[in-house]
């Protein structure tokens, strides 16, 4: 194990101090406005927003998270990451469509089509979903560092903590897509770089490939269900949930929406084989450890120090981009769907106390995150309760394509896909299909939300509603829809 003051450990404490000083530059003029520090004045240029898009999950599932299942799976773990980047490219073709409503949030937009409650359904499942999915990053952060420092467990967990709820807070989403960036260059450059002399230093490819049990180098071992079910599981995140379309909202132009997503999903494409590789080169060389670990253990056993120090930061910087991703999609959605409706309307408070309001919410839920997370409380079923929900709201997206959906469709929609979820997922335990893997929970939820509000608004359910309406009036943003609509026809 490292010690406090060798290379490793001194690297990954300096990588930290950059994240920060980063963010504090970044973030200087968040408090200017709510739309400057929810959505980052919805001036993201290119590189910046492919980076935070790709680093959202680069830390947990498609680093950590691929190494752990190629540890015990092989190979084709890697499908996990492909199967993202495919669904991240395929849902570029509806990018430009939602970068064109004025729109902080997704149950704003939601609400705007289908009505008040649908807004506050899909408002509450957003943040329980965000507040579970932060909890889930904070103790993957502190494990890693405690693992391979000196550092114990409780005081690598509030570090982590303080650094990733004090970057969110301070500067909103200009904090969070500069750190993001960093984080996302430096682990795709470094993995690139370091996983082919890793795999030199094991004995190369074939002794990699003799020392791995039988199947571990079938690219299709999951089976043919499993990566179908993953690219379609992860169309229903990029087309729907707030961490992803709050980065939507805030590129600088439609072009650059389409762009950086398409662009984040080919880079992802082939991420996974080089994190999966990692996780092969742990089994091959006899690590005795657990599979979480597969990763970590492969970089500082196989590279010098200072390059496994930065590798190693840079990947806890990327599990915490999830985490400040999450807390502030959780917290945005609190105030714009929940707080300012039931207090009045946007108009009623000032520019300062929404971003006064909104810094509070992120403070409580950051804590209320790591204070469950350190607590051992297993919040799997929340956490996928909540992840389920916001994947059905695809279907209500997806429904706004057809002019003929009614407003008073989407509800029982939604109602219907979240029944099938909870069947699905906790009734019967994503059962196997024909023997090739699981199908994701979220695939028929969102399709049985999807036939109920096509089918409910072909009979007739209700009125049918003008999208250019949805898509212009009513704006909870900042008043300047003209600007926005000219950027949504660049």
């Amino acid at each position: 194990m490292a010690t406090l003051t060798d290379p490793l450990t001194l690297t990954m404490g300096g990588y930290f101090l950059a994240t920060l000083l980063i963010a504090w530059w970044a973030g200087r003029d968040a408090g200017s406005g709510y739309v400057e520090f929810t959505l980052a004045g919805r001036d993201l240029g290119l590189g910046v927003y492919m980076m935070t898009y790709f680093a959202t999950f680069a830390g947990g599932g498609l680093t950590m998270g691929v190494a752990q299942r190629a540890f015990t799976a092989g190979i084709s773990a890697q499908w996990y990451a492909m199967a993202e980047g495919l669904a991240w490219m395929s849902i570029t073709v509806i990018v430009g469509f939602l970068y064109a409503f004025d729109v902080v949030s997704v149950p704003e937009l939601l609400g705007r089509a289908f009505g008040d409650y649908t807004k506050y359904f899909a408002a509450i499942f957003t943040v329980v979903g965000q507040v579970a999915l932060t909890t889930g990053q904070t103790i993957g952060m502190a494990s890693i560092i405690a693992t391979v420092t000196d550092i114990p467990l409780d005081v690598a967990f509030w570090a982590s903590v303080a650094v990733f709820i004090a970057i969110t807070l301070y500067g909103g989403m200009n904090s969070v897509a500069w750190a993001d960036t960093l984080h996302g260059v430096l682990i795709i450059v470094g993995m690139f770089v370091a996983i082919p002399i890793a795999v030199s230093n094991a004995g190369g490819v074939g002794a990699i490939a003799t020392g791995v049990p039988s199947g571990h180098t079938n690219w299709f071992g999951v089976g043919l269900v499993q990566i179908g079910s993953w690219y379609l599981m992860y169309l229903t995140v990029a087309g729907a949930q707030q961490q992803m379309l709050q980065r939507t909202w805030s590129a600088r132009s439609k072009r650059v929406a389409m762009a950086g997503t398409f662009l984040a999903g080919a880079v992802i494409t082939g991420y996974g084989i080089l994190t999966a590789t990692a996780g092969m080169i742990a089994t091959a060389q006899g690590a005795q450890i657990e599979s979480s670990m597969a990763f970590a253990w492969t970089l500082t056993n196989t590279l010098p120090p200072v390059v496994a120090g930065l590798l190693l930061a840079a990947a806890v910087g990327s599990v915490m981009s999830g985490a400040d991703s999450f807390l502030l999609a959780g917290a945005t959605t609190f105030v714009n769907d929940l707080y300012i409706p039931l207090r009045g309307g946007r108009e009623d408070f000032s520019e300062a106390h929404l971003v006064a309001v909104t810094r509070a919410t992120i403070l409580a839920f950051g804590l209320i995150a790591a204070v469950i997370a350190f607590s051992g409380i297993d919040i799997i079923a929340i956490n996928t309760l909540g992840m389920g929900i916001m994947s059905v709201l695809f279907a209500g997206i997806i429904s706004m394509l057809w002019d003929g959906t009614t407003r008073e469709a989407g509800l029982p929609g939604f109602v219907v896909g979240g029944v099938v979820f909870v069947v699905w997922a906790f009734v019967l335990g994503e059962p196997a299909l024909f023997g090739e893997g699981t199908l994701e929970s979220a695939v028929p939820a969102t399709a049985a939300a999807l036939v109920t509000i096509l089918g409910l608004s072909y009979l007739g359910y209700g009125e049918t509603f003008d999208l250019d309406t949805v898509r212009h009036v009513g704006s909870s943003a900042d008043g300047e829809r003209t600007e926005r609509v000219s950027y949504g026809n660049d």
